[in-house]
């Protein structure tokens, strides 16, 4: 039994990733085209690309994350898992299989909302335009960075706990790091408080990935040293993610 295929094939039999890639299709597209742009039609290019990337990051914390962690509730509970682990399949492959067979197919959104990026919202000046494609290209590569661990702890959480709790931890861990650090830098500006500050310290920094408002304001792209410190940063924190999914990982609840 392959569990790649299986999972994969249960994710297209259930059909749901077509309504997201119809609205995927159409939104960023004409969504923007229902404000006044024709005020400023410079505009019609960042609009779309805020729109398909706000799009992406909705669809992991509300699609992606809960697929994972449902799969590995269901597989878990089902007895699959421990199945495969009598025909010599490790716990390392069962995890990384469910994993790569979740992501498959939100690649292809991935792939989607970058083309979108190149194609309907491209700058017209030639140096924008080149900038325009290093920075979609770097928000590509940052969001894999926080995204693909995050949908790995779904998986394993869900194979420990029930769907809806794996989902809800995952998803809060996720939108801790995109917005509650904010929150948390805001309350130590205030106090100093050497709590706050450890706590921001070990905290993960995902709004590092969210490139969205060097998009919508035509910001350019990340330089070298910068890019490359946020993915060491995000790439080591991934590492540590995917650890701590593999530890979590059991083959029966």
């Amino acid at each position: 039994m392959n569990l790649y295929k299986l999972t994969l094939t249960t994710i297209v039999t259930r059909k749901t990733f077509a309504i997201f890639l119809v609205l995927f299709a159409l939104l960023p597209v004409f969504l923007p085209l229902m404000t006044p742009w024709e005020e400023k039609p410079q505009l019609i290019e960042p609009a779309r690309a805020q729109t398909a990337w706000s799009m992406l990051w909705l669809l992991a914390l509300g699609w992606l994350f809960y697929q994972a962690a449902s799969f590995g509730d269901k597989w878990a509970s089902q007895g699959v898992l421990e199945y495969l682990k009598t025909l010599g399949t490790g716990r390392l492959s069962q995890i990384g299989q469910i994993w790569l067979s979740v992501l498959t197919l939100f690649a292809g959104f991935l792939a989607l909302v970058v083309a979108i990026c190149l194609i309907f919202a491209m700058p017209g000046d030639r140096v924008e335009a080149k900038m325009w494609v290093t920075t979609n290209l770097q928000y590509a590569w940052l969001f894999l960075l926080v995204v693909a661990p995050l949908t790995m702890l779904a998986v394993a959480l869900g194979t420990r706990i029930n769907a809806t709790a794996a989902y809800v931890i995952t998803t809060c861990v996720a939108l801790y790091g995109l917005f509650g650090i904010g929150y948390l830098d805001f309350f130590l500006s205030q106090t100093g408080s050497p709590l706050f500050d450890f706590l921001y310290v070990v905290s993960p920094h995902y709004h590092l990935a969210d490139l969205t408002n060097r998009l919508v304001f035509k910001l350019g792209s990340l330089a070298g040293g910068a890019f490359w410190n946020i993915t060491a940063y995000l790439f080591g924190l991934a590492l540590l993610m995917a650890a701590a999914s593999c530890l979590l990982f059991r083959e029966k609840k």
